[in-house]
């Protein structure tokens, strides 16, 4: 729901204690937006939050609240890394619009060109259309968590290409290429996969080599299961989710089962520090490290307005909040994790945030919205 000025201000003052009358006028965008963050985490069940946001290059405020590992009372703080869900497919979009402008992909060729023994349903299918999800692929279904035959994708080994697409290659398509919009993680498997076959190079050393290392974001790599991976956070559902399927749980948060991402590295396997992800936003700005050729192409918008999505341009969403001013975004979840960029070229603003729970936020452009106010 809607937070109020009045209730940040109160939130603001709680956070800082008893003191003498304040001036409106003292109180800075960082308190207002520090206020906008504790209300949140005041009526919701929410382990730990990272934030930060940024003006062009120049960190604004930079966060982080509660506990990454309750076990150990581990405290939050900025250098934590989060697992970014489909915030990821902003980054595989980025790294395919590079690609792109080097000339060693074709956003518009069939994907077959690449990939030729793919299936016959997919060979007119381009990259354009896999990133701006009219490519006809399905997203998750029930049968993907079945136990029987190869039992749950989260808990399957993945050493191969072949392993990967078995997941959903040869299921039917739930629309012709290019007829409609309907989103789909696989389709970012598999675009993710066609750039590897062009690039000749495995995804998550492309993302190191051509987003990570040239944007300066260290703590960008992929979610590995098995890897002693520095700094990563631990994963929550609240404990009322949990009691849905085990009603004699006790306590406020349960943990999650340990995930294996490598079908979805592209669309939801990322992790990395909500101020890495502001600075990927703030990236796009405007050419520099992220050539022109490759931000023309991320922020044309290619789709119209859908009742479930707003207009797409390369992975971005398209629109204007409340107050309508431009934004770029994108929102991530999985099972304990709740992530969000949004980038303001106008106001030249870049909000990332990023929890260890299920789920919460449930609205992540409303509080990305709250912020922005603080800081316009």
């Amino acid at each position: 729901m809607p937070i109020s000025r009045r209730a940040i201000l109160l939130s603001v003052g709680a956070a800082l204690g008893p003191a003498p009358y304040v001036r409106s006028a003292e109180i800075t965008p960082v308190d207002l937006a520090r206020g906008q963050v504790r209300e949140l985490l005041a009526m919701n069940t929410v382990p730990a939050l990272s934030l930060a946001v940024m003006r062009g290059q120049d960190p604004l405020w930079v966060e982080a609240f509660g506990k990454v590992n309750i076990e150990l009372d581990v405290a939050a703080t900025p250098a934590h890394r989060f697992r970014l869900g489909s915030v990821s497919k902003v980054i595989t979009a980025t790294l395919a619009a590079t690609l792109a402008a080097r000339g060693i992909v074709n956003l518009d060729a069939p994907v077959v060109q690449y990939m030729p023994d793919l299936p016959q349903p997919h060979h007119a299918t381009t990259l354009r259309q896999l990133l701006t999800h009219r490519g006809g692929i399905r997203h998750y279904l029930p049968k993907d968590e079945e136990r029987t035959g190869l039992g749950p994708i989260d808990l399957r080994q993945y050493p191969r290409t072949a392993d990967v697409l078995a997941v959903f290659i040869n299921d039917p398509l739930v629309a012709k290429p290019g007829e409609r919009v309907s989103y789909s993680t696989f389709g970012y498997t598999l675009a993710s996969l066609v750039i590897e076959a062009a690039a000749k190079a495995s995804f998550l050393d492309l993302v190191q080599r051509e987003i990570a290392k040239p944007l300066g974001l260290e703590s960008l790599g992929g979610d590995t299961q098995l890897a002693l991976v520095p700094n990563r956070v631990n994963g929550y559902q609240p404990g009322d989710t949990v009691r849905k399927t085990q009603p004699d749980f006790q306590g406020t948060y349960g943990n999650v089962p340990s995930a294996n991402v490598a079908y979805k590295w592209a669309g939801g396997g990322l992790l990395a520090t909500a101020t890495d992800l502001a600075k990927f936003g703030a990236a796009h700005l405007s050419a520099g490290k992220i050539p022109a050729a490759a931000l023309k192409p991320l922020f044309t918008i290619h789709t119209q307005a859908t009742s479930d999505s707003p207009p797409l341009g390369l992975g971005w969403r398209i629109n204007e909040d409340s107050k309508h001013r431009l934004r770029w975004h994108h929102a991530g979840g999985q099972l304990g994790a709740r992530a969000s960029i949004v980038v303001y070229p106008n106001e030249r603003l870049s909000i990332a945030f990023a929890t260890n729970v299920t789920g919460i936020p449930g609205n992540t452009t409303e509080l990305s919205e709250l912020i922005a106010d603080a800081f316009v």
